[in-house]
């Protein structure tokens, strides 16, 4: 079988357009959350390449697992070692989901952090300044969320021609919606630059208006914002493929029982 070759994710597109490097605010943990220790061996960590891969390369992994039942004369050494693959799966996805807690606890946090600095701002800058500043926080959003979306329609769409033959009557198709959302990315980009110029003006006028403390509650605040929404979506996009891949696998089993 050929080796698979590079497919791409979301993060390939825009994660140089984010502040992703920003420590966030510690969480208190209580038992109830708290991870349980296991070794390398029994449970996967957030960032390994097994949940990083597209859907598309989690296909191929499964093919290649009914190929290896067809071919493998110990069919139930290979079940065992499906069963042990399962029940790793099962704990990665318990860890991913308690992460994913994490990040919605830390978002509604943020929103908290943001509607101080909103009610400082109210209190400290002109009316038609602050309402700058509530558009920049609102566009902040709104542009991480369309460059996030876009990124990813063109993931799956490189992945898919990634995965079709060069004859392939939809191979065309493909390419031309790949060229629509490769302009589109381009001038989600190009708004992007005109919001950061336009967060640029607002921090100056923050600068002047807050004290020292209430600009840096500003400053992580929409950093966070835009890190969060990132975080929230990369976190579901593991989830979503891990569920899938974990179901695949559950379905070898059954079609390969000894």
């Amino acid at each position: 079988m050929a080796a698979p070759k590079t497919f791409k994710s979301s993060s390939d597109y825009v994660s140089d357009l984010f502040n992703i490097q920003i420590a966030p605010r510690p969480l208190k943990k209580d038992a109830s959350t708290a991870t349980p220790t296991d070794t390398p061996l029994d449970i996967l960590t957030s960032s390994s390449t097994y949940f990083q891969i597209s859907e598309p390369k989690a296909k191929l992994m499964t093919r290649y697992s009914r190929e290896m039942t067809l071919i493998n004369g110990d069919c139930c050494d290979l079940t065992k070692k499906k069963e042990e693959l399962v029940q790793r799966l099962g704990k990665k996805l318990l860890v991913l989901t308690n992460e994913q807690t994490n990040i919605a606890e830390e978002s509604n946090a943020n929103d908290l952090l943001g509607n101080d600095v909103a009610l400082k701002v109210t209190q400290k800058v002109r009316p038609a300044d602050a309402s700058k500043f509530r558009s920049y926080v609102d566009d902040v959003g709104y542009i991480t969320m369309l460059l996030l979306s876009l990124s990813g329609r063109l993931a799956r769409t490189d992945n898919a021609l990634h995965m079709i033959e060069a004859t392939h009557p939809d191979k065309k198709i493909l390419e031309a919606k790949r060229e629509r959302l490769l302009e589109q990315l381009d001038e989600a980009k190009q708004l992007k630059d005109d919001i950061d110029q336009r967060g640029s003006t607002i921090a100056r006028i923050l600068e002047q208006s807050l004290t020292i403390e209430e600009y840096a509650d500003y400053d992580y605040f929409i950093n966070m914002k835009a890190k969060l929404i990132v975080d929230s979506r990369e976190i579901a996009d593991k989830i979503k493929l891990g569920e899938e891949q974990l179901a695949a696998l559950k379905d070898t089993l059954v079609q390969s029982e000894c």
